[in-house]
């Protein structure tokens, strides 16, 4: 693992970013992106829905150039788990953050991006890991004037949803909370490298 890399471990944040118009942000952070094996089944399961079908086209456009899978092997054994009450999304962010916590020096560290809050509640993040749910996350991109106004794009993305017929129960303008936490380890680390207004170059 780099000083820093984006780990997708849930389908919400590629959704609003899809709807949104701007999924392209998860490259221009110039930080390597992994995406769970886990959360790619989910959005195939969903391709109904086109924010699920933009998601999907973009990380198999995009794998081996700035994005890569996490493998946790969860998909594989979901419906034993299910037939245990073990939710397989749970389960295989338990398996990442383990993996990242083993793999961190005290100097790496990775941001879990997520929108379900309840992450918080129930996850170990015991580590370099440092939580960030996608509003938090286009404020960043705001800051690094990557975008005008992260407010507008949750708006979208909101409305995009809708009109895909995928709302208005996803409620991206109505999170119980949002979570932009420092690694547990190290209260300094910065999310991002680089300056504010970087905007790398990516195909």
């Amino acid at each position: 693992m780099t000083v820093c890399s984006i780990v997708i471990v849930d389908a919400g944040p590629l959704k609003t970013l899809a709807y949104s118009g701007r999924i392209d942000l998860l490259l221009r952070c110039g930080v390597p992106v992994q995406v769970s094996d886990m959360v790619v089944q989910e959005i195939k399961n969903g391709q109904q829905f086109l924010g699920n079908t933009i998601a999907l086209a973009f990380i198999e456009g995009h794998l081996g150039k700035g994005i890569t899978l996490a493998l946790t092997g969860v998909p594989a054994i979901a419906d034993k788990l299910a037939q245990l009450n073990v939710d397989p999304g749970d389960e295989s962010i338990r398996r990442l953050i383990a993996r990242l916590d083993e793999a961190t020096d005290g100097n790496e560290y990775a941001l879990l991006v997520s929108e379900d809050d309840r992450l918080m509640k129930t996850a170990d993040l015991s580590g370099m890991t440092y939580f960030l749910t996608t509003r938090p996350f286009l404020l960043e991109m705001e800051k690094r004037g990557l975008v005008d106004n992260a407010e507008s794009l949750m708006l979208i993305a909101e409305r995009a949803a809708v009109a895909a017929g995928e709302g208005p129960g996803r409620g991206q303008l109505k999170r119980k909370r949002e979570w932009s936490s420092p690694p547990r380890r190290n209260a300094l680390a910065q999310p991002f490298p680089g300056k504010k207004n970087a905007d790398p170059d990516f195909s």
